[in-house]
């Protein structure tokens, strides 16, 4: 006999159950029991509230038996806070409803060795960790995605991350609780992929009332900036929530359907929605002056924004050429490390380019005008956050050509973001390219000597930016650039790298501006690099919490220019 979801916890040893009925339910009412102690232990004034104990005991009611079984009974206020969400999504404007925290991971062992981790069964399993445990606990195989469910089971083993497995790790899980409704999962994991993050374990679970609690043990963003995450899932949900439900157009009775003729269509008032009326713009500040265009911040529909606007005097058709790809290149990329396109203006004389305005300024301003310095941490987290944004760039066949610290803006969460689309090409169909672009100091050889080249120039480029963020000078700066160029192509010359340089950051200097660039590596292997560097330099004793040079960089840049 199935329990009433409206008994008191008074009521639940009266009620004859089946013998598996008694075990769960007998299982349920002692881990009920050992929350309800810890949650008094902690004194919280919710527990003290009339009614607190039979409230609690229809939040284990209302879940699956399995809940119970494994939920961390040491995490008892993890339980209070699935509590909170559920009763937070019962109200539809608050779906769905959502709360973050650091978690550390612990490495399981197995008794399976891989070829990727040799695991070592006689290191002591007992990890002391500086962050509390998943609420569920660790699933032994963290090799992909685990999603526990009454009514699905998915296993996505294309994640690979035994490399992670070594020692305990900081991850942050989100909790999700929303209206159980077809597709809710896909809306979730949706949410978490679009803000770049990896799942590395999930427990859903549906109530009976018609609510889902959903929990995501999640890699992927920096552990220190916990609120950050926060105000980016709720970012997400609020754009999910904005998206317009477009139903499928059905075919008429006999019409079969034809190649591209089943997707959905969206209805279309003949505009192009990135098209801005120059009207809606409201111009402040200059903050940058070329002999091309001005720079400006200023606001649009009142957000913050950049405005870059083409001199009329100066049109040509050149420009025009090079106006136009810009926001071709620019209305097709969307991703957290590249500055969002918002519009653009295309009637001439009033041509322009609107992207969301970055705060902190570039990263060459901060090196070379505030005179500011990276330690390895916060240099190994800026690399990761452009490399990113380069790898998603070229997987949309996209080479930037002008990647250089200027081209890196910061925004006011610290964020690096690749801006500057100017002279970005889509990669030609035989996949290179001719022809000078982007700027001597950081250019590759094969580009300087107009040969053809192909996205590993801007492998080499990033080369250049990577040296220049650990040394905080700009590169060959006893030369001109033409000097540099030259020396580039003829002498194979490169920035002399500090003898006090990570071994393995050196190396992969070495790598990006080799001269051959089929010998270069693509972002997908410099960022596995740059992150397994991250993991070494915290297990070599860098204490990330004391690198304050983010924080000189956010000071330094708090006035500072787009």
């Amino acid at each position: 006999m199935a329990m009433d979801d409206n008994e008191s916890c008074g009521s639940r040893a009266m009620e004859p159950l089946s013998p598996k009925q008694n075990r769960l339910q007998r299982q349920k009412a002692e881990v009920f029991s050992q929350v309800l102690t810890r949650l008094q232990d902690l004194n919280l004034e919710e527990v003290k509230l009339p009614g607190f104990e039979d409230q609690l005991w229809l939040h284990f009611n209302r879940l699956p038996a399995r809940y119970a079984s494994d939920v961390n009974v040491e995490r008892a206020e993890d339980v209070l806070m699935h509590k909170r969400l559920l009763d937070i999504a019962e109200d539809p404007e608050n779906g769905p409803a959502f709360d973050v925290r650091l978690v550390q991971v612990q490495p399981m062992y197995t008794g399976v060795s891989t070829n990727t981790v040799d695991v070592d069964p006689s290191v002591n399993e007992e990890i002391p960790s500086i962050h509390p445990p998943p609420t569920f606990g660790s699933s032994p195989n963290l090799q992909g995605l685990e999603i526990h469910d009454d009514k699905a089971h998915v296993n996505d083993g294309d994640s690979d991350i035994n490399s992670t497995l070594r020692t305990t790790r900081p991850m942050h899980e989100i909790t999700f609780s929303t209206i159980d409704k077809p597709k809710t999962l896909t809306q979730l994991t949706n949410i978490i992929s679009e803000i770049g993050l990896n799942i590395e374990e999930a427990h859903v679970f549906s109530t009976t009332d018609g609510f889902s609690l959903d929990v995501f043990v999640v890699d992927g963003w920096p552990y220190e900036e916990t609120e950050l995450l926060k105000s980016e899932v709720q970012k997400e949900i609020t754009r999910s929530k904005e998206q317009p439900q477009a139903l499928p157009r059905m075919n008429e009775p006999g019409q079969t359907s034809e190649s591209g003729s089943d997707s959905v269509k969206i209805p279309t008032d003949g505009s192009d929605d990135w098209e801005i009326d120059i009207r809606l713009l409201k111009f402040e500040n200059k903050v940058a002056s070329g002999s091309f265009g001005d720079l400006y911040k200023g606001t649009y529909c009142s957000q913050e924004v950049a405005i870059k606007v083409l001199k009329p005097e100066n049109l040509n058709m050149d420009m025009v050429k090079e106006f136009s790809q810009e926001v071709f290149i620019m209305r097709k990329i969307r991703h957290k490390n590249v500055v969002q396109f918002i519009g653009a203006c295309t009637r001439p004389p009033n041509l322009c380019i609107v992207t969301e305005f970055m705060t902190r300024g570039s990263i060459y301003t901060f090196l070379h005008k505030q005179r500011g310095a990276f330690k390895l941490p916060t240099l190994l987290k800026v690399a990761i956050d452009v490399s990113k944004g380069m790898s998603y760039l070229h997987q949309n066949n996209i080479i930037h050509r002008d990647l250089k610290t200027a081209n890196l803006l910061m925004d006011e969460h610290g964020v690096v973001k690749v801006g500057d689309f100017g002279v970005a090409r889509v990669q030609t169909q035989t996949g290179v390219m001719t022809a000078e672009t982007g700027t001597y100091r950081w250019m590759a050889p094969e580009v300087i000597e107009h040969k053809p080249y192909d996205h590993k120039a801007d492998v080499f480029s990033f080369g250049i930016v990577l040296w220049e963020l650990l040394t905080g000078e700009i590169p060959y700066a006893y030369l001109t650039p033409l000097q540099a160029a030259i020396g580039v192509v003829q002498q194979g010359l490169r920035p002399t790298i500090p003898k006090s340089t990570h071994p393995k950051l050196a190396e992969l200097l070495e790598k990006c501006w080799q001269q051959d660039p089929t010998q270069r590596p693509d972002f997908s292997e410099i960022l596995d690099i740059l992150k397994q560097l991250t993991r070494e330099v915290g297990d070599d004793g860098e204490d990330r919490h004391k690198d304050k040079s983010i924080g000189s960089f956010f000071s330094a840049l708090r006035k500072g220019n787009h």
